[in-house]
C-alpha cells in the first residue's frame, strides 16, 4: 500500500514539494552563514548602520584596502569559473529543461555573496535563487516528478531561495508566479507558497523571524498619498534609467583579461569612495535603514541615492554578477526619505515616504508591482499602514516606465526604418 501510495502522481508531487522546500531553505541557510562569517572576520561583530547592521570600520581605510583587495580575488575566481568551469544555466533556461551543473552554479553562488559580504555594492540575492533552483531542478529529477511540475518546482526553488535569506515567504512565492512563472493557478499557489513557506523555516536558526529592517512609526496621511502620486512619476523615470542601463552594462560583461583588469580597477575605486561614504558598501541596507529612520541629512540621502546608483552600475558592468533588488530599495527609500525632510515632514511621514520610494523604485526595476509590494511590506513590517501611498506610488511609477519603454521602442523602430531606407 505505501508503495503504490509513493507512485501515485499527487503523492509524488507532494513529496517533491516538501523536498524542495527543505532542499532551498538548506542553500539559504548555508549562504547566509558564509555572509555573516565573512563580514564577521572583516569587518568585526559590533553592531551600526553598516553593511548587515555592523559598526562602521574601525579604520577610515580599510574600505580602500578591502575593496581592492576583493576586486582581485573576485576576478580570478570568476575568471578561473567561466574558463575552465562548465557554462552557467540561468533560471529560466533550466526551467526549459537545460540541467544546471551542481558545482558550477554552487561555485557561482558563494562567490556572489563572498563579495557582497566584502562590501561589492550589489544585491545578493541572485546567489540564493540560483542555488535553490539548481537544487529543485536535482530534486524533482531524483523523484521522478511529472514533467509539467518541473518547471514550477524549479520557480518556487528560485522564490524560496529569496524568500529564506530574507524571511519574505510572500514575496517569494510571488516572484515564482509572477516573474518567473506568468501565470498563476490555485494549484500552482499552492505549491509555490508551500515550499516558500518551508524553506523559510528550515532557514529560521540564523535568519530570525523579523522584518529585515527596523522602522520607526510610519503614518499615512492624505498628504503622504498626494506626494506619494506626485514623485511616483520620478521615481518611474529614474528606474526605468536604471534598469536600462543594467541590461546594456550585462548584456555583454567583460570576460577574459577584460575582467581581470575592469573588475579590480572598478572596487578600488568603489573602495576609495566608500573611504567617505561607508555606507554605500554591500547590498544597499544600511542606506535603506538610514531612510526609514527618517532623520538627515538631506544632502547626505541624495548623494547616497546617487553614489548607490553609479557604483551598483559600474561594478555590473565591469564583470560582477549580482542582483539589484535591495541597491533600487536603497535608491528609492534614500530619494523618498529626502523629499520629506525638504517638505519639512516629521519622522512618521519622512518614514512613510522612505517606504513610499523604496516599492515605486523596486516596482519599476523589477517591473513586477505584487512581488515588489509584497517585499517592501515584508522588509519593513508595516503590513497595510501605508497600502494606500505605496499602491499609488507603485502604480505612477511603473505607468511611467511603460511610457518611456513605449517611446524608446518606437524610436529604435523609426530609426531602423530610416537606416533601412
Amino acid at each position: 500500500m505505501v508503495t503504490r501510495l509513493r507512485d501515485e502522481p499527487w503523492a509524488r508531487l507532494a513529496l517533491a514539494t516538501i523536498a524542495v522546500g527543505v532542499a532551498a531553505g538548506l542553500g539559504a541557510l548555508a549562504l547566509v552563514l558564509v555572509v555573516h562569517s565573512v563580514e564577521d572576520l572583516v569587518w568585526g561583530h559590533a553592531s551600526g548602520p553598516f553593511l548587515d547592521n555592523r559598526a562602521y570600520p574601525s579604520n577610515r581605510w580599510l574600505p580602500l584596502v578591502v575593496l581592492s583587495s576583493a576586486g582581485v580575488v573576485l576576478s580570478v575566481a570568476w575568471y578561473a569559473l567561466r574558463r575552465w568551469g562548465p557554462p552557467l544555466v540561468s533560471i529560466r533556461d533550466s526551467m526549459r529543461g537545460t540541467r544546471m551543473p551542481v558545482l558550477g552554479t554552487a561555485l557561482d553562488a558563494l562567490i556572489q555573496v563572498i563579495g557582497v559580504a566584502l562590501g561589492s555594492p550589489i544585491g545578493k540575492e541572485v546567489a540564493p535563487r540560483q542555488l535553490a533552483a539548481m537544487l529543485g531542478d536535482r530534486v524533482a529529477a531524483l523523484l521522478g516528478v511529472d514533467r509539467r511540475w518541473v518547471a514550477p518546482l524549479i520557480a518556487s526553488a528560485a522564490g524560496a531561495g529569496l524568500a529564506a535569506v530574507y524571511n519574505v515567504p510572500l514575496a517569494g512565492t510571488l516572484f515564482a508566479l509572477e516573474i518567473l512563472l506568468a501565470r498563476v493557478n490555485l494549484r500552482l499557489a499552492g505549491v509555490a507558497l508551500t515550499v516558500n513557506v518551508i524553506a523559510t523555516l528550515v532557514a529560521r536558526p540564523l535568519v530570525p523571524d523579523t522584518s529585515l529592517y527596523t522602522v520607526p512609526e510610519a503614518t499615512s496621511t492624505w498628504w503622504v498619498i498626494a506626494v506619494a502620486l506626485a514623485i511616483g512619476p520620478i521615481l518611474g523615470w529614474i528606474g526605468a534609467s536604471f534598469a536600462l542601463l543594467m541590461r546594456r552594462l550585462t548584456k555583454d560583461r567583460p570576460t577574459g583579461w577584460r575582467l581581470l583588469l575592469w573588475l579590480p580597477l572598478t572596487l578600488a575605486a568603489v573602495g576609495l569612495l566608500a573611504v567617505w561614504f561607508p555606507l554605500l558598501l554591500g547590498n544597499g541596507r544600511a542606506i535603506a535603514q538610514v531612510a526609514f529612520d527618517g532623520s538627515g541629512p538631506i544632502a547626505l540621502l541624495l548623494a547616497l541615492a546617487v553614489l548607490k546608483y553609479l557604483v551598483t552600475s559600474a561594478t555590473l558592468g565591469a564583470g560582477a554578477i549580482g542582483g539589484t533588488l535591495q541597491p533600487s530599495i536603497a535608491i528609492g527609500a534614500a530619494l523618498g526619505a529626502a523629499t520629506g525632510l525638504l517638505l519639512g515632514w516629521d519622522q512618521p511621514q519622512v518614514t512613510a515616504l522612505a517606504i513610499v520610494g523604496a516599492a515605486g523604485f523596486l516596482a519599476t526595476t523589477m517591473r513586477a508591482p505584487l512581488t515588489a509590494l509584497a517585499l517592501v511590506l515584508e522588509f519593513t513590517g508595516t503590513g497595510f499602514t501605508l497600502l494606500v501611498p505605496v499602491t499609488v506610488c507603485v502604480v505612477a511609477a511603473l505607468g511611467t516606465a511603460e511610457l518611456i519603454d513605449g517611446l524608446s521602442h518606437r524610436r529604435r523602430a523609426r530609426a531602423r526604418l530610416q537606416a533601412e531606407a
